[in-house]
C-alpha cells in the first residue's frame, strides 16, 4: 500500500499511545512493569464526537486504510497518522502453538515456558505456561511486537541463539504445526580437560605444536597449526593474502554445526582443514573464529575447541588462541562439568 509522502515522514517522528493487552494463556501474566512514559499527542484539539479522548481515537483505527482514510478526512494530523501507523505493531497478533524436544526429537513434559510479550508503547508482560505430556504447550490472545519464549527443566540445557527464543517473525500459529524449541538432556558430565592455548605462530608456513590435553608447545603435539601469509610483513586494516592449515595427528576435525556440541561425533573426521584468505575473496577478514569436534590419539580422546586466529600482527609471530575441551576416557560425551575437570 502506497502512503503520501507526508505520513511516510511521520513514521519517524516519536509518539505514544497507550496499549492495552489482552491474553489467554496456559498460565496468568507472572510480572509487569509499568510504562515509563505517558502518551503524548501532537494536537490540542478535541476528539470528534464519539470518542472521550483522541487516544480513543487513534485506537480504533486497526488498519492502514482506515488512518489513511482518517488523515485524508482531517479527523487526524500527518504527526498522529504517524503515532497510528507505528502503534498497529503492538495490536499483531502473538499467538503462538510450540513444542518441546530434546536432541533426539523426543517430547519434553513438564517443561515451564517463560513468555515475555514485547510492546512498543504499552507494559512488558511475561506469561507462564507448562508443556504436557507431548511436550506442547501454547500462548494465545496476546499482542504486542514480539514474543521471547524461554523453557527451563532441572537437567536440561536451552541455547537461545540457534533456534532463537524470540518467536519468528514470518510464524503462522497453527495447533498442527507447532513451533520447535529444541533443548539438550544432560547426561551427566565426566572427567575432562579443559585448557586455554594464548599463543603465537609462525607466518611463513612453519609448524606450531600444541599439546590437546596441556597448554604445552612441543614437537609431538597433536594439534598442528601452520599459518602462511603474503607479504610476511604487513599493514593493519590492508588486505593481504593468508591461510592457516589446522590438523590433528592420529585422529582428525571436523566443523562443529551441532546446536549443543555435547557428544563428539562418531565419523566424519578429517585429518586436517584448510582455510584460505585471498585478497578477493568477498568479506575478507584478517582473523577467523570458528569451533571444531576433534578425535585423537586413535580415538582415545575426543573433544571440542574454539579456535581464534589473529592474522594482522605487523611482523611475525601473529596471534593465536583456544579453548579447548577433551575428554581422554574414549568417550564422545563432552558435557563439562567443572567439579570433575581433571588437574594436571
Amino acid at each position: 500500500m502506497f502512503f503520501p509522502a507526508v505520513v511516510l515522514a511521520g513514521l519517524v517522528m516519536t509518539g505514544w499511545l497507550y496499549f492495552e493487552g489482552n491474553a489467554y494463556a496456559q498460565g496468568q501474566p507472572s510480572t509487569s512493569q509499568p510504562d515509563t512514559e505517558a502518551p503524548q499527542l501532537s494536537t490540542n484539539a478535541p476528539p470528534p464526537p464519539g470518542f472521550a479522548t483522541r487516544a480513543d481515537l487513534l485506537n480504533s483505527l486497526t488498519t492502514e486504510m482506515e488512518i489513511l482514510n482518517a488523515y485524508h478526512a482531517g479527523l487526524i494530523t500527518k504527526d498522529e497518522a504517524a503515532q497510528a501507523l507505528v502503534n498497529l505493531g503492538d495490536k499483531e497478533s502473538m499467538d503462538t502453538y510450540g513444542k518441546v524436544v530434546d536432541q533426539d526429537g523426543q517430547p519434553v513434559g513438564g517443561v515451564k515456558i517463560r513468555a515475555a510479550l514485547e510492546s512498543r508503547f504499552g507494559d512488558d508482560k511475561e506469561y507462564d505456561a507448562t508443556t504436557d505430556a507431548q511436550g506442547l504447550f501454547h500462548f494465545l490472545r496476546l499482542h504486542g511486537t514480539g514474543l521471547d519464549i524461554i523453557p527451563e527443566k532441572e537437567g536440561y540445557d536451552f541455547d537461545p541463539k540457534l533456534p532463537c527464543g524470540l518467536r519468528p517473525e514470518l510464524y503462522v500459529p497453527d495447533p498442527n504445526n507447532p513451533l520447535i524449541i529444541t533443548m539438550w538432556k544432560r547426561h551427566g558430565g565426566e572427567p575432562m580437560e579443559h585448557i586455554q592455548i594464548d599463543s603465537d605462530v609462525p607466518c611463513d608456513g612453519g609448524v606450531k605444536k600444541f599439546d590437546l590435553l596441556s597448554n604445552t608447545q612441543n614437537g609431538t603435539g597433536d594439534l598442528i597449526v601452520k599459518l602462511t601469509r603474503n607479504p610476511l610483513n604487513v599493514v593493519r586494516r590492508k588486505p593481504f593474502n593468508w591461510s592457516v592449515t589446522l590438523e590433528v595427528t592420529n585422529g582428525g576435525i571436523q566443523d562443529v554445526t551441532d546446536l549443543y556440541p555435547n557428544e563428539a561425533p562418531e565419523n566424519g573426521y578429517q585429518p586436517a582443514i584448510t582455510l584460505n584468505f585471498p585478497t578477493n575473496m568477498a568479506g575478507w577478514k584478517s582473523e577467523f573464529q570458528r569451533a571444531y569436534y576433534f578425535k585423537s590419539k586413535g580415538g582415545q580422546v575426543y573433544g571440542r575447541m574454539a579456535i581464534h586466529v589473529r592474522a594482522d600482527r605487523p611482523q611475525p609471530p601473529t596471534y593465536f588462541d583456544a579453548e579447548i575441551y577433551a575428554n581422554p576416557t574414549g568417550s564422545r560425551n563432552l558435557e563439562f562439568d567443572s567439579s570433575k575437570q581433571i588437574m594436571r
